[in-house]
C-alpha cells in the first residue's frame, strides 16, 4: 500500500488555513484566479486586434501585389510587339505564361488587353464579360493614371487595377492592361496560410443577415459567429470556440468587413486548469485545519505571494523573468503553467514584431519602386536594407552582361556622405573574385565576421574604406535563377547573425524584381544611340515641371540645341561618323546637367533639349554657354584625324515668358534659329524681339 504523500498542498495547505483561518488564502486564491481570468481575456483580445492588424496588412499587400505585376506585363516586350501586330492568338498565350510565372493564378486574377481605343482584345482566362469598369481603362489609357480599386460586382467583391501599355516609337499609350481578381474563399485561405488566424470577408447590411465574401471556416459557423459578435455575445464568460475582432473597409460603391477569428480552446484551457488547481486548493483548505499551521504559514504564504507577483508581472507585460517554484506539489505546478504562459505570450509577441517588421520594409520596397527608378531605385534599397539589419556601411554591385562583371553602382558609407551615392566612375572585378564576386558566381549569400582572416576577402585599391572593413553580409540579387547583382553590406558591430541574412533574403527577391523592372522601363523611356531620354518622355517630364513651377511658384528653364552642320559630317564622312558625332554631343551634354535634377533628351535627329527646373533665363543662358564651349573643345577622331564640332543653342523659361508648354519649346526653339542666323556656335536667350524668325523657323 502506498502511503499518503504529506508534502502534498492537499495536506499541507489546508491544515494551515483551517488553524490560521483559511479567509486570506482563499481571497489570495480567488484574487489570483480572478487576476489570471482578467489578464487571460486581455491578452487574448490584444492578440486577436493584432491578428485583424495583420490581416488586413496582408490583404492590402495581396490587393497592392497585382499593380506591381501589372506594371511587369505593360512593361513586357513581346505583349508590346503581340499588340501591335494584332496576333491574338500569341497574345493570349503569352498572358497565359505570365499567369503562371507571376502567380497570378494564386488568387485566380484575369488579366484583360485592351487595344488605344479602350476596346477589349482578349482575356486569361477567358471571360464572358468585361472584368473592369470602363473608366478604370479610360483613367489608364487617356491620364496615364493608375491605382488599385475595390467595387461591388453583384455579389463578388472585386480588386482591379489597370495600367497604359507605352512601346518604343509609339506616341501615346498603345493599349491597357487590366488585372482583377475576385475575393474568395481561397484568396481567404492564402491569408491564413501567412497570418494563421482565420479569416472573414463579409458584406453585413442593416437588418439583414451577413453575407459571406470569403472565410476559412465552415459558412454555417462564420454566420453565426458574425451574428455573436454583432450581439456582444464573444467574452471569455460565455466560453465562445473563437473571439473576433473586425475591420470595416471601403470599396468604391459599398462597404464590406475585413475579420480575424482566434480560437479560444487552448487559452480556455489553461484558464481551467488553473482555476481547477486553485478551486481544488481552496476546498481542500476548508476541510483541513489545525494540522503543521505554524511550521508551514511563512513557506506557503512567500508562495502564494511570489505566484500573484508573477501573474502581475506578466499582466504589465514583463515577460522576460522565468516563474518557477522549487517544489513537486501543485505550487510547482501552478508556477510551471504560469511559466509556460508567460513563454508563449513572449513567443506570441516575439512573432508579432517579426512579422510587423517585415510587412513594414516591404511597404518601404513597394513605395521605392513606386517612386523611384535607376540609380535613385539603388540608391533608396541600399538605405532600407542597411537600416534594416544597423550595417554601417554598404554597396551594390549590378552584374554587366555584355562584359560578365560586377560593376559598382552605389556606396554609403555615413564617415563620407550623409547619404547612398552613385558611383560615377567605371569600378568593376571579374565574378568570383573576392567575396562579393563568390556570391554572383554561386547565388548564394554568405556571412564574414572577420575579413582579416577570411582569405576570400580582398581590398581594393578603389575603396579606401575597405581597409576599415571588419565583417561583412553579401546577398545575390536573383530573379529565378540569374543573378542580377550583389548587395554588400558591412560593419555591424556586434556581428552579423543568421537571423539578418534572414531579414534580407525575404527582401531579395522583391528587390530584384524592383531592379529588372526598373531596368525594363527605363530602356523604353531613352534613346538607344545616346540613352538621353526619348522625345515623349521629355514633353511629359516637361509637363510636370511646368505643373511644379505652378504649384511652387518657381521658374523653368529650356534649353534647345542642334549640331552645326550637321549633313555635312553624314555626307563627308558617312553616317556611322554622324553617329559618333550625334553621341558625343549627348556624352558632353549628360555631363554638363545637374545629376538628379535637370533632365537631357534627344528631341529629335541631331537636336537636343535640356529642362531645368528652378533656373531662370540667365541661369539657362550660362548653362548653354558653359555647354557650348566644352562641345567646341571636344572632337571625333576619323582617319587620324580630329573633327571638331560646334552646337547652336536657344533658351527660354517659363513662367516670366511661356504660359504654356507648346510656348516654351516654341521661344526656345525661335532663340536656337536666331542662333543659326547669328552665324551658329553661339547661345541666345529668348526676347520679345526674335518673333521675327516665327515664320522662317516654321519653314
Amino acid at each position: 500500500m502506498q502511503l499518503p504523500n504529506f508534502r502534498s498542498i492537499r495536506f499541507r495547505l489546508p491544515l494551515l488555513f483551517m488553524m490560521a483561518s483559511a479567509i486570506p488564502a482563499l481571497v489570495s486564491i480567488y484574487w489570483i484566479s480572478g487576476l489570471l481570468n482578467e489578464r487571460m481575456e486581455q491578452i487574448l483580445d490584444q492578440r486577436v486586434r493584432d491578428s485583424v492588424t495583420i490581416v488586413n496588412n496582408v490583404f492590402d499587400e495581396y490587393t497592392n501585389d497585382i499593380l506591381l505585376k501589372g506594371r511587369v506585363i505593360a512593361q513586357t516586350r513581346s505583349v508590346h510587339e503581340l499588340l501591335l501586330a494584332g496576333q491574338t492568338i500569341g497574345l493570349i498565350n503569352e498572358l497565359n505564361t505570365l499567369n503562371q510565372d507571376l502567380h497570378l493564378t494564386l488568387y485566380g486574377a484575369v488579366i484583360e488587353i485592351y487595344d488605344r481605343n479602350g476596346r477589349l482584345v482578349v482575356s486569361e482566362p477567358h471571360r464572358a464579360k468585361q472584368q473592369v469598369p470602363d473608366r478604370t481603362i479610360y483613367t489608364a489609357l487617356k491620364r496615364n493614371e493608375f491605382k488599385v480599386s475595390r467595387f461591388f460586382d453583384g455579389d463578388k467583391l472585386r480588386i482591379a487595377t489597370a495600367l497604359p501599355i507605352f512601346a518604343p516609337e509609339q506616341s501615346g499609350a498603345i493599349g491597357v492592361v487590366a488585372l482583377s481578381f475576385d475575393v474568395t474563399h481561397k484568396l481567404a485561405d492564402e491569408i491564413h496560410k501567412i497570418t494563421a488566424s482565420e479569416v472573414l470577408i463579409f458584406v453585413n447590411q442593416l437588418n439583414q443577415s451577413p453575407r459571406l465574401l470569403a472565410t476559412t471556416l465552415d459558412e454555417t459557423s462564420s454566420e453565426q459567429l458574425i451574428l455573436d459578435y454583432s450581439q456582444n455575445k464573444l467574452n471569455l464568460a460565455q466560453r465562445p470556440d473563437y473571439m473576433l475582432a473586425v475591420r470595416e473597409q471601403g470599396a468604391r460603391n459599398g462597404r464590406y468587413f475585413l475579420a480575424a477569428a482566434v480560437e479560444t480552446r487552448s487559452m480556455l484551457g489553461v484558464i481551467q486548469s488553473l482555476q481547477k488547481v486553485l478551486y481544488g486548493v481552496a476546498a481542500a483548505a476548508a476541510l483541513l485545519s489545525l494540522i503543521f499551521a505554524l511550521g508551514l504559514t511563512r513557506n506557503l504564504v512567500e508562495r502564494i505571494v511570489y505566484l500573484v507577483h508573477a501573474a502581475r508581472r506578466v499582466k504589465e507585460g514583463e515577460l522576460d523573468q522565468q516563474i518557477h517554484v522549487k517544489s513537486d506539489d501543485e505550487f510547482g505546478t501552478l508556477a510551471d503553467s504560469l511559466d509556460a504562459m508567460r513563454r508563449e505570450i513572449q513567443l506570441t509577441l516575439s512573432q508579432k514584431e517579426s512579422m510587423i517588421v517585415n510587412l513594414t520594409l516591404r511597404d518601404e520596397l513597394n513605395s521605392a519602386m513606386i517612386r523611384k527608378a535607376g540609380s535613385e531605385l539603388l540608391k533608396e534599397v541600399l538605405n532600407i536594407v542597411m537600416e534594416a539589419v544597423k550595417a554601417q556601411k554598404g554597396s551594390i554591385m549590378m552584374v554587366d552582361q555584355a562584359s560578365q562583371k560586377l560593376i559598382l553602382k552605389v556606396v554609403y558609407d555615413p564617415q563620407e556622405a550623409l547619404e547612398p551615392q552613385k558611383v560615377m566612375e567605371h569600378i568593376s572585378f571579374t565574378i568570383g573574385e573576392g567575396i562579393a564576386g563568390q556570391v554572383a558566381a554561386t547565388g548564394e549569400a554568405v556571412i564574414c565576421n572577420d575579413t582579416h582572416t577570411d582569405k576570400r576577402f580582398k581590398t581594393y585599391r578603389f575603396q579606401e574604406m575597405d581597409a576599415r572593413i571588419y565583417n561583412i553580409l553579401c546577398i545575390p540579387l536573383k530573379v529565378d535563377d540569374r543573378v542580377l547583382g550583389v548587395i554588400s553590406l558591412d560593419n555591424k558591430p556586434e556581428g552579423f547573425a543568421d537571423a539578418d541574412l534572414e531579414i534580407i533574403q525575404h527582401l531579395a527577391n522583391q528587390v530584384a524584381i524592383a531592379i529588372q523592372n526598373a531596368e525594363l522601363y527605363e530602356r523604353s523611356i531613352t534613346d538607344g544611340l545616346t540613352s538621353l531620354f526619348i522625345r515623349r518622355y521629355f514633353e511629359d517630364v516637361l509637363e510636370q515641371e511646368i505643373k511644379r513651377s505652378q504649384r511652387l511658384k518657381t521658374s523653368t528653364a529650356l534649353l534647345m540645341f542642334d549640331i552645326d552642320h550637321f549633313k555635312r559630317f553624314n555626307d563627308t564622312y558617312g553616317h556611322q561618323v554622324g553617329d559618333w558625332v550625334i553621341q558625343k554631343v549627348a556624352h558632353v551634354a549628360k555631363q554638363s546637367i545637374r545629376d538628379g535634377v535637370d533632365m537631357a533628351a534627344r528631341y529629335g535627329g541631331e537636336e537636343f533639349a535640356i529642362v531645368m527646373p528652378e533656373t531662370d533665363l540667365e541661369g539657362a543662358y550660362q548653362v548653354g554657354e558653359r555647354l557650348r564651349k566644352e562641345i567646341e573643345d571636344s572632337f571625333v577622331y576619323h582617319e587620324g584625324h580630329k573633327l571638331k564640332i560646334t552646337v547652336s543653342l536657344g533658351c527660354a523659361v517659363f513662367p516670366a515668358q511661356a504660359s504654356l508648354k507648346e510656348e516654351l519649346i516654341q521661344y526656345a526653339d525661335l532663340a536656337l534659329y536666331a542662333s543659326k542666323h547669328k552665324g551658329r556656335n553661339c547661345t541666345t536667350a529668348y526676347r520679345d524681339e526674335l518673333s521675327m524668325y516665327e515664320d522662317s523657323s516654321s519653314a
